[in-house]
């Protein structure tokens, strides 16, 4: 285990086995590893088992990729490298801003959006926030009436209102911070307009509509204008996108035409679905990959023994 913030000792680090079966937990074991950050398990070579380890290092853990082991593979290794946390705020900047359209509900006049920040932390340490352990705020668009993370069990997110708070521990690099949030539009309105706006400096924004979803989608502003179509699953996705880089405060400015469906042909998200999407619909459409759910745990790289 290697210590990658400077000028800091090691300290105590627990860790801990688990054993699946099944996809079931059959078994754990804990342990405080040793000064130097080793540590050893005794665990059963049976193939039919997987084993991951999870470190927990000043409250933020980290977890291995799956382990093996077997009669003939009769020993495995996970390799962490670790951070010392920290609440002083670092100088954050986000690299990328998108922002998509998920469903609409004509019922219930609301639409359904996943916004996807990454988040650039350029220090060796884990920002955690201060005393609340509030990590980002994000200001969340005109008539939001829910909003909070794709995992709705998790404490990480909140909503007052205007804001989502995010107390997602922040890693060095980049970290994805996915988020969704609900709008309410005028019933008797045919549009919507939709303010993105950064709560930190912002190379790029852009927000990405179906194209199958409405009418029409409008750049707003001299700093609006259309991008190159995304596509994903034969679905083309609308871009608008902001032409120079953000700084705090400022937004990206498109309006939603064609919410009252009259000319549009009916489609599975956008009549009657509810405001509530599931988070695996979601990450169908947040970067076309898995990656909302990247919140607290990385894998930690799994080699062999040196």
């Amino acid at each position: 285990m290697s210590l990658l913030t400077p000028d800091t000792a090691l300290g105590e680090v627990n860790v801990r086995l688990i054993a699946l079966s099944d996809g079931a937990v059959q078994e754990t074991d804990e342990l405080i590893a040793d000064p130097d950050g080793r540590f050893e398990f005794e665990a059963e070579a049976n193939i039919a088992r997987t084993y991951i380890v999870v470190v927990d290092y000043q409250g933020v853990e980290y977890f291995s990729g799956a382990l093996l082991i077997s009669p003939d593979i009769p020993t495995a290794t996970a390799n962490f490298e670790v951070y010392a946390t920290s609440d002083s705020a670092p100088d954050l900047t986000i690299d990328q801003t998108v922002v998509t359209l998920l469903a609409i509900d004509r019922a219930e006049h609301q639409l359904t959006l996943i916004r996807e920040d990454l988040v650039r932390h350029g220090e060796l340490y884990i920002y955690t926030g201060a005393a609340d352990a509030i990590t980002l705020r994000l200001p969340a668009p005109d008539g939001a009436v829910s909003g909070g993370g794709l995992d709705g069990a998790t404490s990480d997110y909140d909503f007052d209102g205007s804001t989502i708070t995010v107390a997602t521990p922040l890693r060095p690099g980049v970290t994805s911070i996915v988020t969704q949030v609900t709008v309410r539009y005028e019933p008797d309105e045919d549009e919507y307009r939709l303010r993105i706006t950064a709560p930190l400096a912002t190379e790029h924004i852009k927000v990405r509509v179906p194209e199958s979803f409405l009418r029409e989608v409008r750049p707003r502003g001299d700093e609006a204008a259309f991008g190159p179509d995304d596509e994903f699953e034969g679905e083309t996705l609308t871009v608008v996108e902001r032409t120079v880089p953000a700084v705090s405060g400022q937004s990206l400015v498109a309006d939603l035409v064609g919410l009252s469906g009259v000319e549009e042909a009916t489609h599975p998200l956008t009549s009657g679905v509810g405001a509530g999407v599931g988070a695996l619909l979601a990450l169908l459409v947040v970067g076309g990959v898995a990656i909302g759910l990247r919140r607290r745990i990385q894998p930690a790289p799994v080699s062999d023994a040196e």
